[in-house]
């Protein structure tokens, strides 16, 4: 029976070891982003949304590529406009921001949308495409929780989970909660967001 993998499976699959790189990723653009506010404010306060939004993509994609680089699973291709984490053969990984509704931005490349389509298949025969990243607080230009979504089309997520490492920086577990994968009314407050962060995809 054909079917999309669910939250579970795909975090069981994925691991703590990797996911755990994942938070800690986010966790360090953060503190990335604050230090950088506060080295030169009067700098930082005239920055596009654009640069900023690259400026946290390099951060947690450095953070990332090298906690996993001797992880036996694990292929990180680097090759501009495309960068992408391979785990295993089944799955494929982009950080994007999330808008507050979910909503990830790509340019509208035949390449980029054929990406996010991802399709029902057989169980262990399936090519999961995930957006991981962080959801952008508007208002206060903060990042907030690292998340994982899967989805059928750039925004039609069928499912979007939280993460979060149990125990702090010592933490060997992450535990995971669902956000509910229906977009709300549009915010126009987020209609002008950059369009990609850090990268364009592959055409």
């Amino acid at each position: 029976m054909l079917q999309y993998p669910d939250q579970q499976t795909v975090v069981d699959d994925l691991g703590d070891k990797f996911l755990r790189a994942f938070v800690q990723a986010v966790d360090a653009a953060r503190a990335d982003l604050t230090a950088f506010e506060q080295f030169k404010p009067e700098w930082f306060v005239n920055f596009s949304k654009r640069f900023v939004a690259n400026f946290i993509h390099e951060r947690m994609w450095d953070s990332m590529t090298r906690q996993v680089a001797d992880h036996p699973d694990v292929t990180v291709v680097d090759d501009e406009p495309t960068r992408q984490i391979h785990y295993g053969t089944n799955y494929v990984v982009r950080f994007k921001r999330h808008a507050s509704n979910l909503r990830i931005e790509t340019f509208p490349t035949g390449g980029a949308l054929a990406f996010w389509t991802n399709q029902a298949a057989l169980p262990g025969l399936e090519l999961v495409t995930l957006a991981m990243g962080y959801i952008w607080d508007t208002d206060l230009g903060e990042i907030g929780d690292a998340i994982m979504s899967f989805r059928d089309g750039k925004n039609k997520p069928v499912w979007s989970v939280t993460l979060k490492s149990r125990g702090g920086e010592a933490a060997t577990e992450i535990t995971w909660e669902p956000i509910d994968p229906q977009l709300p009314q549009l915010d126009l407050s987020e209609v002008a967001e950059e369009r990609d962060e850090g990268t364009t995809d592959q055409p």
